[in-house]
């Protein structure tokens, strides 16, 4: 069992750092947009990155539960939807960024950008919050 809890706390340091950045980079990129334009590209690819974390750390949780306890965690009803929410949120700003690097290469995204990517973030932490109570 210390095992299996040390790897969930492992997988959850992950998840957590993800979800700070996924919210606070894009808020930081808004604050940032007009002062401080050469920080814009790296705080993009720093979003990029956070959202693979969130996405790989959330696989994470249901491979140890799978490995660990031989099944995946049960969810069910307004949880499924909320882990449904978050996949979405992470799929979007993901493809989001995605096209603006392969079509847009150097230039750094534009405030309409920016605030999508916000929405997201904060979207996906509201539905996190959601998961945790109700699973």
């Amino acid at each position: 069992m210390e095992f299996e809890n040390a790897l969930y706390a492992g997988v959850q340091i992950a998840h957590n750092f993800g979800a700070a950045a996924i919210a606070g980079t894009p808020i930081a990129a808004l604050w940032f947009a007009e002062a401080r334009q050469a920080l814009l590209r790296p705080l993009a690819w720093l979003t990029f990155i956070a959202w693979l974390v969130q996405a790989a750390s959330g696989l994470g949780f249901g491979a140890v539960s799978f490995f660990m306890e031989g099944e995946l965690p049960e969810i069910h009803h307004l949880a499924l939807a909320a882990l449904i929410v978050k996949i979405l949120c992470a799929a979007l700003a993901l493809i989001l960024l995605s096209f603006h690097f392969l079509r847009r290469g150097g230039t750094p995204p534009g405030v309409a950008i920016w605030r999508r990517l916000c929405g997201l973030g904060l979207t996906a932490l509201t539905a996190a919050a959601v998961l945790r109570w109700f699973s």
